[in-house]
């Protein structure tokens, strides 16, 4: 039986329109990607929307991540933390006497991520499939109790759509929860720059990755500028640029 595309049953579920998945359709055309995430991106559907509509469409169970309660600890150790950053990638359960890892996945038809695990973790991979920013939320809640919060929160990479680090550390987009006393006048504050917004009060984790999120949107628009003012003035061609960018 043949798969039915995402944007189709999108369509025949009534939570997008024609016009709306032809420009998301143009808009990868333009720049490449997936076309989920462009849907988000556009705001044209919400995250919780594309993962059950992922999940139907690629017959993958989805995981409420939000609904997790606990994970134990020997579970997430067995991903380590930054692959798990990397991947967007969130340990579960473990099954048949440790010989299988179900986990949580933003993108389940990654072989090489899928093959990556399975060489880490020396299990068998389950996958279910959940959203980014689920996953960033949940890794921020659960590697908190493991008392990596600190870790977690700041030391992650944001890239734009060329792979290149827009955000290396969350120190980047908000100051630190609690300052050290000084016995000097404090400085007069500083507006926020335009790509960095702040965030008041050294905010949640979900406030830090909501601005990170900002932060990601705004470097994508002036990179896709930049581009297509380089396309505009002959430097390469559209092709050329969409040639490198799938390499």
């Amino acid at each position: 039986m043949a798969q039915i595309k995402l944007g189709e049953l999108l369509i025949k579920a009534n939570v997008l329109q024609e016009s709306q998945l032809k420009a998301a359709l143009a808009e990868q055309a333009k720049w490449g990607g997936k076309l989920g995430e462009i849907l988000v991106r556009m705001n044209l559907v919400s995250e919780d929307i594309l993962v059950r509509a992922l999940s139907k469409q690629l017959a993958i169970p989805a995981v409420n991540l939000d609904a997790v309660k606990e994970i134990p600890p020997h579970v997430l150790n067995r991903v380590p933390l930054q692959t798990a950053r990397d991947f967007a990638v969130l340990p579960l359960q473990l099954r048949d006497d440790g010989k299988t890892l179900v986990v949580a996945i933003a993108d389940p038809l990654n072989v090489r991520q899928l093959d990556e695990l399975r060489a880490v973790t020396k299990c068998r991979i389950v996958p279910n499939v959940a959203g980014r920013t689920a996953i960033a939320r949940a890794m921020a809640r659960f590697y908190e109790d493991q008392g990596e919060l600190a870790d977690a929160d700041t030391n992650f990479k944001v890239v734009d759509a060329q792979g290149r680090t827009v955000v290396k550390n969350l120190n980047q987009v908000a100051p630190a929860a609690t300052p050290a006393p000084a016995p000097t006048p404090a400085p007069m504050p500083t507006a926020p720059s335009r790509e960095t917004p702040a965030v008041r009060g050294g905010g949640s984790p979900v406030d830090l990755l909501r601005s990170v999120e900002e932060v990601q949107r705004k470097e994508v628009a002036a990179l896709k500028a930049m581009v297509e003012l380089l396309i505009e003035k002959g430097v390469f061609t559209r092709d050329e640029y969409l040639a490198k960018v799938k390499r």
